[in-house]
């Protein structure tokens, strides 16, 4: 049966209009990728005007829904947790402390991650974490790269989990991360976070999740201290 967008009733058009456009998605189905009928034919089967129909997909655009490029038909977006990182960013640059209860809320999601990394991991997915211990190790001046790396070798733990909502949530943590990341490696160095790394990937090779816990909860703590060292400097 081929679904169709439906007419709005209420007042506010736009955001019914961006139920409809919710719907039509999810009930429909639709992967990602997947081209929308034009903005024209949307506005006509939702029963709004062209106006509505446009703000309508900026709001859904906003909120990752659906990827609008110029020239090209509207496209369902991938499942991405950036609109969700992009506010809580926002968060984050309001209040220093609340960084410091990401970090600690973080404790539980990388202790799941690192433990089901452990057990499913690839020895591809092994190799891609040494390569960016490695890429650190030989460019130890440059933070800006080495912060980029860490933040990788993070991404690619929670990739071995395969589990697509640890990749979502890491997905939104990592950038908010990017920041207290590059202050805490211009305290300690990134002498500390490699050989942190190093310890991780080592259990994690070894196919060691009570191992790969400890070394993950160690890193943490390093995290954490280095956070509440900068809270008191400011």
């Amino acid at each position: 049966m081929k679904i169709q967008l439906s007419k709005v009733q209420s007042m506010d058009k736009v955001e019914m209009a961006v139920a409809a456009l919710q719907n039509f998605i999810i009930e429909g189905g639709l992967k990602p990728g997947t081209e929308l009928p034009s903005e024209n034919e949307m506005a006509n089967q939702i029963g709004v005007s062209k106006f509505s129909m446009r703000e309508a997909l900026r709001v859904a655009q906003s909120q990752g829904l659906i990827e609008i490029s110029q020239g090209r038909r509207t496209k369902v977006a991938d499942l991405s947790m950036k609109p969700a990182a992009g506010i809580m960013n926002l968060l984050m640059k309001r209040s220093k402390y609340l960084l410091l209860e990401l970090t600690e809320a973080r404790r539980s999601l990388e202790i799941s991650i690192v433990r089901l990394a452990a057990l499913r991991r690839t020895d591809e997915q092994v190799e891609a974490m040494a390569r960016t211990i490695a890429d650190m190790e030989a460019n130890r001046d440059d933070l800006l790269f080495c912060v980029d790396k860490d933040i990788e070798f993070h991404e690619i733990l929670a990739q071995a989990t395969k589990n697509r909502v640890f990749e979502l949530i890491n997905e939104s943590i990592g950038e908010i991360l990017r920041e207290s990341r590059k202050e805490t490696m211009r305290i300690s160095g990134v002498e500390m976070p490699i050989f942190e790394h190093q310890e991780i990937l080592s259990a994690i090779k070894k196919k060691d999740p009570d191992k790969a816990v400890e070394c993950m909860g160690l890193h943490l703590d390093t995290a954490e201290s280095n956070l509440k060292a900068l809270n008191e400097e400011g």
